[in-house]
């Protein structure tokens, strides 16, 4: 009986292998967000937390920001992501499979109006394909994201 807590302690301590192949993102990066008739430059910083079972992000751009907390379920086989804004918004969405190179996000609360696709393109860059529906509008963006100098 000892055993099988001290397994399953190490178990639940353990970084969940698919978060563990996002390390690349710890650290800064700039970004910059492009959407029909929008530009905008953004940084983002990655660290872990919760002991390593949630990635976090926090973006900032002139005059706002946001944060996201990202989480693997082992048992579900999927990723959940949580947007907070600064605006009061929360946003969660849902993504299945277990690669990190590419994670495919639809949004499960509030609406189910926002698809979004994380692309490692490489360890110094990554994209973001986004699709959202309000208010009757479709817009498609790209966020394109390079890894600061260190």
């Amino acid at each position: 009986m000892v055993l099988a807590i001290i397994v399953l302690a190490a178990a639940l301590q353990a970084t969940p292998a698919p978060l563990a192949g996002l390390h690349y993102l710890v650290g800064s990066w700039k970004c910059a967000y492009r959407a029909p008739g929008a530009n905008l430059a953004y940084d983002a910083t990655y660290a872990y937390d919760r002991d390593g079972r949630i990635l976090r992000e926090v973006a900032s751009w002139t005059g706002g920001g946001d944060e996201e907390l990202l989480a693997y379920d082992a048992q579900r086989g999927g990723w959940t992501a949580i947007v907070l804004d600064d605006q009061g918004d929360a946003t969660v969405m849902r993504g299945s499979g277990s690669d990190p190179n590419h994670i495919a996000y639809r949004s499960v609360y509030p609406d189910a109006g926002i698809a979004e696709t994380f692309d490692r393109v490489s360890a110094t860059e990554y994209t973001l394909h986004a699709t959202v529906r309000s208010g009757g509008k479709t817009i498609t963006s790209v966020d394109t994201c390079t890894r600061e100098s260190r």
